[in-house]
Parts: C-alpha cells; structure tokens; sequence
C-alpha cells in the first residue's frame, strides 16, 4: 500500500511536493500470474524498495514508525529518528499472530509444502479426515474456503472427509447474500462438510507435532450462546488454519482494541486533521490487498484535495473510500483439477475469488511491467462467477480525543527520553548484526581456505604443482 500511495502521490502532487518513505522492508514481493494458466502463478519475483523510492523522487527512510506526534508535524521511528511531514498517510499492515497452536498455519510467505504432505496422506488412505480453520480475527477468510474446495477436490474417490470451521454464520456473509448462496452450493457440491457460527479452541499442549491428530473444542462465536459444560469436541487427523490479526497499535493515532486504526469514511484518522491511514492497519471488517491499494489511492486523492483546495482530477484520484469489489467463481473443479493434478508439487489454492493473489494497484502495476517485460499490467478477464461489490463500513467510535490536545513538558521529557533510548538500542543492533556479519565472514574465509588447501593438494597429487626446494 504504502508503494502505490507513493507513486500516486507523486502523480497527483507533482514535482513540487517533497516525498518521504519509512519502510523497513528492502524488497517488495509479488508473483504474477502464469501467462498459461488461470490457476498457477509464475515464480515469485522482488523490486527494490529503495529503487521505486529512487523513481517516485522520495526520500526513503528504511526504519518503522513507531509513534505520531501531530502537533509536532513528526513521526518517530524505530531507531529513535524523527521524520518531519505536513501530511502523513499510513499504510502499515496487519500482524499476523496463530489463534490455534495445534495443525498447520496457513498465512503469506509460510512454507505451502504441508498442503502437499496433507494430500499425499489423502491419497494413500493415511489421513481420513481434515479440518479448515477460519479464526475470528481473519479478516480476509477466502482462503479457508478456496483450502477447503482444493482439499474436497483432491479427496473425491476416497474416504477423506473436509471439514470447514468458520466463526461466520453463514459463509462470506460480509460479501452479500448471493455470495453466500454460490459459495455454499460449491462447498455442497464439492462435499465439504461447513461448521459455522463456531469458534474453535484448542485442547492440546503448545509442542504438538502439526502432523498430528488434533482434538478442538467448538464453541459458539457469540459467546451469549455458550451452552452450559462448554462446546463441542471434534477431533481430525489433519489442521489448517488462517492466522488472526492484530492492528499495530501505533501510538499518538486512534485505535481500537485490537490496535487497528481507526479512521473515518474519508480514510482520515478519526481526531486528525493532516494524517490518513489504509490497508491493514485500518479497522475494518473486511482487509484485502487489492482493496488497501485503493484506499492508498483514495487516501492520496483526499491529501491532494487538502493540498490543493480541490477534489483532485476527477474519477482518477477520487478521495471516496473504495469498495471491496472482484468476483467469486464458480465451476472450476475440472479446470483447477487439470492445471493441478495429482502428484504437483505444492498446487495453488486459486479457484475462488478474481482477481487472484496480491494485486500491487494500478500505479504500482504500472510501474513494475514498465521494468519488467515479461509482466503485463492487466489481468485477463474471467467471466465465470459473480460480481461482488461490497462496502466496507468505515467510521470513528465515541469518545473521540483530538489529536491536537497540548503537549506538556512532561511529555516532551518523556518523548526524548524514548527517542534516546531508541537510538541506543538502535547502535546496539548494529553492533550485533556487525558482529554477526564478521562471523559470517571469517567462516566463508575459513571454508574458502580449506578448499584452496584440497584444489592444491589435488593438483599436486597430479603432477600439476611442484614443491620448490
């Protein structure tokens, strides 16, 4: 989110404005569709963030904000820097945490080869039965439900039974209706068996082996609905759930509970007057990647409004918060089935929801095709499915604290104290990692020198080299 909102800053804004960039990552990581096939991606691939900084004409800071100080204009850092702004959009993304410790998590830039192993057993008659978890706090649970109809697929012809457990009442009943009519007719006919409107807990120890049986305890998502003795009992040879979230809990913004920030429907932080937020990190009921770049976009076009004194350009940077919009899919057991027969190793989950994977926003998109030839910005159309356009609701709770509220000097003396013990512990970590860095080194130089000693001696066991007197 926070690459596309800098493009289109930069686009929207012009030269004039200065740009700025606090990221901590180095690369950003994207794996476009295969040209070949609707449901197997290509290879992942990475473009340098400090590259795209380069492009846009920002500044990149490669550190993590940590804290906002509105009335200051600032935003501190990690390692106890202080980044000056007039306007500020934050993009900062969720964490990721596991609700369940037994089974196999499934989440972005884990290791997918469980799902392989999860098969194998299916096929070979060892694993009979396999639960799909979708935790309260997954915000985006498609994935459970694309599992869940990959897992029935493959199982069809033996005697695996797929269960999938929802938090959900009715299944992607944030989608609509219609939605939750399709997807249901695909896990029905796919014979996935669907446990909604349930929380499930675990009743092992934290150390389980994931390729373990599991025992859940399947209590009531609305907690005024748990019957006397506690939930259910189910037991399963095999696990998957999503993760649940976490929001940031960046300080000097308004947050909820759970630390995501909250804004109004404008993507404005609630109680701010410079400072707008998107992606992840904001509360919302619904998070998609595809649906943040929007937001980035939004964002930009309002923070270029308050720049300019003017909307922007019309549709191209309206400053509405977007919907969720793509299409659910239907019928594509056989196509899936032939792009990922049995035996693949680790097959794509891909056969619900359009557009597929991590969209990267228009600008973006943009961007990386013009660098790299092989990707194309569009996507291919897929008429199979059903539209979906759903509104993600956006709004501040009450009480609200402004955000201009005096500084004191108190908090002035407790803010330089932070900064300054950040910047130590910054200069301890370097020091660590400088540490480490020479350990790496002086080992590669050790193996280095002993397989000059071995090419040596090699070559004067074959009368290559000679000793001289």
């Amino acid at each position: 989110m926070g690459l596309e909102a800098l493009l289109a800053a930069r686009a929207a804004l012009g030269a004039s404005v200065e740009l700025r960039l606090i990221a901590p990552d180095r690369e950003f990581r994207h794996r476009p569709m295969s040209a070949a096939s609707l449901f197997r991606p290509a290879p992942e691939r990475g473009v340098s963030i400090a590259e795209i900084a380069g492009h846009a004409g920002a500044d990149p800071v490669a550190d993590s904000a940590v804290a906002v100080y509105e009335v200051e204009r600032q935003v501190l850092t990690r390692d106890g820097d202080t980044v000056d702004f007039d306007f500020l959009l934050l993009a900062l993304g969720a964490r990721s945490r596991r609700a369940l410790r037994q089974g196999h998590l499934w989440q972005r830039g884990g290791d997918p080869s469980f799902l392989d192993q999860i098969i194998s057993g299916i096929l070979a008659g060892e694993v009979r039965s396999v639960a799909v978890a979708a935790p309260r706090g997954a915000r985006w649970p498609v994935p459970a439900y694309e599992l869940a109809l990959v897992l029935a697929w493959t199982a069809a012809g033996t005697e695996a039974r797929v269960t999938l457990i929802t938090a959900e009442e009715h299944p992607l009943a944030a989608l609509g209706a219609e939605a939750t009519d399709l997807v249901a007719r695909e896990l029905e006919a796919a014979g996935v068996t669907v446990m909604g409107g349930v929380e499930p807990i675990d009743e092992s120890r934290d150390d389980a082996d994931p390729a373990e049986p599991v025992r859940l305890v399947l209590a009531p998502a609305d907690p005024t609905e748990m019957p006397i003795g506690g939930g259910s009992r189910v037991g399963f040879d095999r696990l998957i759930s999503l993760p649940t979230v976490d929001g940031p809990f960046l300080a000097g913004v308004k947050t909820d509970a759970a630390g995501f920030i909250e804004v109004d429907e404008g993507l404005k932080v609630c109680a701010s007057e410079r400072v707008w937020a998107a992606g992840g990190c904001i509360a919302a009921a619904l998070e998609l990647s595809a649906l943040g770049a929007l937001q980035a976009d939004a964002a930009i076009g309002a923070i270029a409004a308050a720049i300019t004194g003017t909307e922007g350009d019309g549709a191209a940077w309206s400053s509405a918060a977007p919907e969720l919009t793509g299409m659910l899919l239907s019928d594509q057991r056989e196509q899936w089935l032939s792009e990922n027969p049995a035996g693949t190793p680790q097959p794509s989950t891909r056969c619900l929801w359009w557009p597929p994977g991590r969209a990267v926003g228009r600008m973006l998109a943009q961007q990386i095709a013009a660098w790299d030839p092989s990707v194309h910005q569009a996507l291919p159309d897929h008429t199979t499915g059903l539209p979906i356009h759903a509104p993600v609701a956006l709004g501040c709770s009450e009480p609200t604290v402004g955000a201009g509220a005096e500084v004191t000097a108190v908090d002035r003396t407790a803010r330089l104290r932070d900064i300054e013990q950040r910047q130590l512990m910054a200069i301890t970590r370097r020091e660590h990692a400088a540490d480490a860095e020479l350990r790496a080194l002086d080992a590669r130089l050790q193996t280095l020198k002993a397989h000059q000693k071995a090419v040596i001696g090699e070559l004067q066991q074959h009368g290559y080299l000679t000793h001289r007197a």
